[in-house]
């Protein structure tokens, strides 16, 4: 039989309510990833599952040492073991998508990294946890998931961990792939993949994290925003500003004004937008305000792709040829 690497970090998976009907009043990050095993006894069946826990905690409440002992602790399993199938890792939703993205531009193997969560803590009736586990190692096993990068298995759809994003607050369907759908599905009869994987970018595949991130802060865009808040964050020295603008990422007057008027280095900025769909283009005054639109990115995975741009050293015309080329682009 085949070997998988599960890695656990917590998350409603491993939730526990106070009773089987408390679906929203919950601890996540109780139970630990041998407990979210023993409660699925068919995966003994498809193939034979090594469990690390690597946090155990809300996902809200993830830290960058946590990202870099997962990106550590997955390289290191693919460099020594050639006959590992893959990796599983069960993950709070809230944050999933932020870490699928992470390892989608930091993981240069053709192997399956499957993330999967549950919307139900394990306590509940009608857990969604386990079915999600199962078939998220279903997915992982299968040949048919190799070359398709990092992956997100929940409610029997599969992901990619550039559109993902976590779109409810509640329902086991709370996630979808805004302007592409899944790539796959998976249920009884087997995983279903109607296009082949390839070959994809890993533009950050050597890079070293280091222990001390990047200061990178994400500004609202809404009526009247408080200047304040971008001016803070030009004194305060941030290495990176991700702007969340209105409609196609616009950026207000006030905003505008205060990057014109500042007299030092401004940051590496990235516009994204809060519609929670569709592309930001290059406009005519980005060149002027020192800022790049950040594509199909949505505001956190924005945030993610700066701050390894800011690891790696790149500048703004780094960063630029960076997002220009497939499959960063901004077009779906």
């Amino acid at each position: 039989m085949s070997r998988l690497l599960l890695l656990a970090t917590g998350g409603t998976i491993a939730g526990r309510g106070a009773d089987s009907a408390t679906l929203n009043d919950y601890s996540a990050g109780v139970l630990r990833g041998e407990d979210l095993l023993a409660a699925v006894p068919q995966l003994q069946d498809l193939t034979t599952i090594n469990v690390e826990q690597i946090a155990n905690v809300d996902s809200a409440d993830l830290l960058f040492a946590h990202w870099r002992d997962l990106v550590s602790r997955i390289r290191e399993a693919f460099r020594m073991d050639p006959d590992l199938a893959g990796v599983v890792i069960t993950h709070g939703t809230n944050t999933l998508e932020e870490t699928a993205w992470l390892l989608q531009l930091l993981i240069d193997d053709p192997r399956p990294v499957v993330l999967v969560g549950a919307m139900r803590p394990a306590t509940a009736l009608s857990a969604d946890g386990p079915l999600n586990l199962f078939q998220a190692v279903q997915v992982a096993l299968t040949s048919e998931a190799r070359g398709h990068g990092v992956l997100v298995v929940m409610d029997g759809q599969i992901h990619g961990a550039q559109r993902v994003t976590k779109l409810a607050t509640q329902g086991v369907g709370a996630f979808a792939s805004p302007g592409s759908g899944p790539l796959g599905w998976v249920d009884d009869v087997g995983v279903h993949f109607p296009m082949a994987g390839g070959s994809r970018q890993v533009p950050f595949a050597g890079l070293d994290l280091p222990e001390q991130w990047p200061q990178v802060p994400i500004l609202y865009g809404c009526v009247e925003p408080e200047a304040l808040m971008l001016t803070a964050c030009l004194h305060a020295g941030v290495a990176g500003v991700v702007f969340t603008g209105t409609g196609a990422g616009q950026l207000s007057a006030g905003e505008r004004s205060v990057l014109l008027a500042w007299p030092g280095k401004r940051p590496l900025m990235l516009r994204s937008n809060r519609c929670g769909s569709g592309p930001v283009h290059r406009c005519a005054e980005d060149e002027r305000l020192g800022v790049l639109p950040a594509g199909s990115l949505n505001p956190q995975k924005a945030r993610v792709l700066l701050s390894l741009a800011l690891i790696a050293g790149l500048d703004r015309e780094g960063l630029a040829a960076l997002l220009s080329a497939t499959p960063l682009s901004a077009t779906p």
